[in-house]
């Protein structure tokens, strides 16, 4: 049985308007509690940033504000920004995080 089956079988097909607070509350804390392992590392030689994320054109450039969502901000490597190997994401991370703390 699969951890969907597990965890909310029972409303599925329930509007999420319709589903008691207690048990969206208890959905919460097993997801929170839930605990993955890993099996094992290919190590730092293949270490990469993974392409994906929030696009760009919906974020502002000036405050990291998403344009679909007022006062929603995205930094770092949840936004679709890919560079070099070599502490470029580090970089882009530290950037937009001072802009973004410069106006939260």
């Amino acid at each position: 049985m699969g951890l969907q089956s597990l965890l909310w079988e029972d409303i599925k097909s329930t509007e999420l308007a319709n589903i008691k607070d207690e048990r969206l509350t208890e959905l919460g804390e097993r997801m929170n509690d839930w605990s993955l392992k890993p099996s094992g590392t290919e190590g730092y030689r293949t270490a990469e940033v993974t392409r994906g994320g929030v696009d760009t054109k919906e974020v502002s450039s000036k405050t990291m504000e998403s344009k679909l969502q007022p006062n929603l901000y995205f930094i770092g490597e949840v936004l679709d920004v890919t560079g070099w190997l070599g502490g470029y994401n580090f970089q882009w991370a530290w950037a937009s995080g001072f802009v973004c703390g410069e106006v939260v």
